[in-house]
């Protein structure tokens, strides 16, 4: 069946049930709306919808952009009307666009019987998260904690599942299904764990030594051979390679976080801290004494002038397209407050950021968000121009993750803040 046909037939299934929930009063087999009507959270592309429930009823959330008029007789000539059926509370409506407003009604039904009446509509705006902050629960993963997010099929059930990783000093490991959450997982190795990364559906983590290990659920690990001794301090995926960089120029690439090889260009000896692939289809490497590298393959690396002498901890890009031309922006930070940015990861550029702070971890998904010491975090859509938010600690913020829309940022202590 194409997917024109199971949307019509969606579609056609929501309106019978709209048309049965028009001009029924409540019975026993239609149910009333939940009685306090829906409550709606914005977060970043997506809205929380809660609500009431009553035991043994079928819910349904009915939403339509820009259309504060939304009710049960218009929802379905509405342009771009959804609808999530068999929804418990709080359901989380994701896949929206911030800065529009996004209108939502419930309804319901018993045994699959007629739908009840519609909940008042109310309206909510999605926004960009990483403005407003909360504490979260603290980990003793120590000075250094390296964060993933993935998914795994829980072979009791046969479900997906969904975890957070968190690794740290001497190995210690922790995973959550939500941030505020975790669980201590027993350690399998005695070295620091650096660094955290999730592809080939594999959960992977990389230290102190040359150690790297590998699970497919968070609780079984493998350990692999990386032939190095090297510190591990950074890793990123891409969905065909995974790339580890670590002290003296070691950089390792692997196609399946088992069997790992030495890069075989690597034109420096310098200490790396921080790698990232880019839409451009750019994997960039950035380390002490201002060193960028950049690579198209993960395996030969090219040394670009970053006219920099600061260290730098971490790199990423964000991708624009204007009137169908498609372009790059690659930011990097460190030591001492320094941002530079680069329109094709070659031509750097230092940007004034307005802080002194040490720069640890950035990420760049919609924008750009970078955390530092005394409680720094900043946010920038260009690069260029750049928002203090208010992080409420003068910790220092040495990891960020972005997963599930929101973001979670560690300290040396292992406090964890987020922002969704």
């Amino acid at each position: 069946m194409s997917l024109y046909s199971i949307r019509a037939s969606l579609l056609a299934l929501a309106s019978a049930f709209l048309v049965a929930a028009c001009g029924g009063s409540s019975s026993s087999t239609t149910p009333p709306p939940p009685a306090a009507g829906i409550s709606v959270v914005a977060g970043d592309s997506q809205v929380t919808v809660s609500w009431q429930e009553t035991a043994g009823v079928e819910y349904w959330i009915f939403a339509a952009p820009n259309s504060p008029s939304l009710t049960m007789a218009n929802w379905l000539a509405t342009a771009g009307s959804t609808y999530r059926i068999k929804v418990t509370s709080p359901f989380v409506v994701t896949g929206l666009t911030n800065g529009t407003p996004y209108s939502f009604f419930m309804t319901g039904r018993i045994n699959e019987g007629p739908g009840g009446d519609a909940t008042p509509t109310v309206t909510s705006t999605p926004r960009i998260s990483g403005i407003e902050w909360a504490n979260g629960t603290a980990l003793t993963t120590g000075t250094r904690t390296g964060l993933t997010f993935g998914s795994y099929i829980e072979t009791a059930t046969n479900t997906l599942k969904y975890a957070y990783l968190a690794v740290g000093n001497g190995g210690r490991m922790f995973n959550a299904t939500s941030p505020d959450a975790w669980s201590t997982l027993p350690s399998v190795v005695g070295t620091d764990l650096h660094a955290a990364e999730f592809g080939f559906a594999k959960f992977i983590a990389a230290g102190a030594n040359g150690k790297i290990i590998y699970s497919t659920d968070t609780k079984t690990w493998t350990t692999a051979s990386s032939n190095t001794s090297q510190n591990l301090n950074a890793l990123a995926a891409n969905g065909s390679m995974v790339v580890a960089v670590g002290d003296n120029g070691t950089v390792l690439n692997s196609k399946d976080a088992i069997t790992w090889t030495a890069a075989s260009s690597v034109p420096t000896a310098a200490n790396l801290h921080g790698v990232a692939y880019t839409a451009a289809g750019t994997w960039v490497a950035v380390g002490a004494s201002g060193t960028i590298l950049t690579s198209t393959d993960g395996t030969t690396w090219t040394a670009q002038a970053s006219n920099n002498t600061s260290t730098l901890k971490a790199v990423g890009a964000l991708t624009s397209v204007v009137d169908s031309t498609t372009s790059h922006r690659f930011v990097a930070v460190g030591e001492n407050g320094t941002v530079l940015s680069s329109p094709d990861a070659i031509t750097w550029t230092l940007q004034n950021a307005n802080t002194t702070a040490s720069l640890n971890a950035l990420s760049s998904v919609n924008q750009f968000l970078v955390v530092g010491s005394n409680g720094t975090i900043m946010t920038s859509t260009d690069a260029a121009n750049w928002s203090h938010q208010t992080s409420n600690t003068n910790a220092e913020l040495k990891s960020l993750l972005r997963a599930q829309n929101q973001y979670l940022a560690v300290d040396a202590a292992g406090g964890i803040l987020t922002s969704k």
